[in-house]
């Protein structure tokens, strides 16, 4: 993102660095007290964010406005997928994220009162719990809403990821998938999602 296009967009995006940060730190406590653990700060420190052993991230996603375009209904913007790390928060500023119903395996619309933050549970959390949390598979299509279609969108996801030297092993009592390193569980998973391109 240049400057000259966005003034200051450095400085806000380290501002929204340190609050999104803090805020994901805060909730992975949360989510220690309520299952339980020994340390239930266990899950939060194993990100050390800004270090150079974290890949956690920020994003910037700017979706143009699509009326009058030439696109097919229901056309792919952000393929489904599941995020790799433990949570990721979203900010974004109008409609458009759509998560799966498990139950039916159907997609719904999601999102989040004025000021809100959307919350999504990554894979590694998935993997952490046992299968207690689990990571819900997300997408974006083009809306059929010509108010959405008349106007940009933007979302700003905060990935955050265990440092690449965290063991990753269940946590909860029930051993349901074998120990692996961040490092390793990240090659894994690009690995999985180029592989899976590949053949589509």
């Amino acid at each position: 993102m240049a400057e000259t296009e966005i003034p200051d967009s450095m400085k806000i995006l380290k501002e929204w660095w340190g609050r999104l940060s803090t805020l994901s730190l805060q909730f992975m406590k949360l989510i220690g007290l309520g299952l339980r653990l020994k340390d239930p700060s266990y899950i939060a420190n194993s990100h050390s964010f800004g270090s150079s052993q974290n890949e956690s991230a920020i994003r910037v996603n700017f979706y143009p406005a699509t009326l009058n375009k030439d696109l097919e209904p229901g056309q792919v913007r952000c393929w489904e997928h599941s995020d790799y790390g433990s949570v990721t928060l979203l900010i974004q500023d109008s409609p458009g994220l759509e998560v799966m119903n498990r139950s039916t395996g159907e997609y719904e619309a999601v999102t989040a009162p004025p000021g809100g933050i959307i919350v999504n549970i990554g894979d590694v959390m998935q993997f952490w719990t046992s299968d207690t949390l689990v990571a819900n598979k997300h997408r974006v299509l083009v809306s059929d809403d010509k108010h959405l279609q008349e106007a940009d969108r933007v979302s700003i996801p905060f990935f955050a990821m265990p440092d690449q030297t965290t063991l990753i092993e269940c946590l909860v009592g029930r051993s349901k998938y074998p120990p692996v390193t961040m490092h390793e569980w990240l090659k894994q998973k690009i690995y999985s999602a180029f592989k899976e391109r590949q053949f589509q």
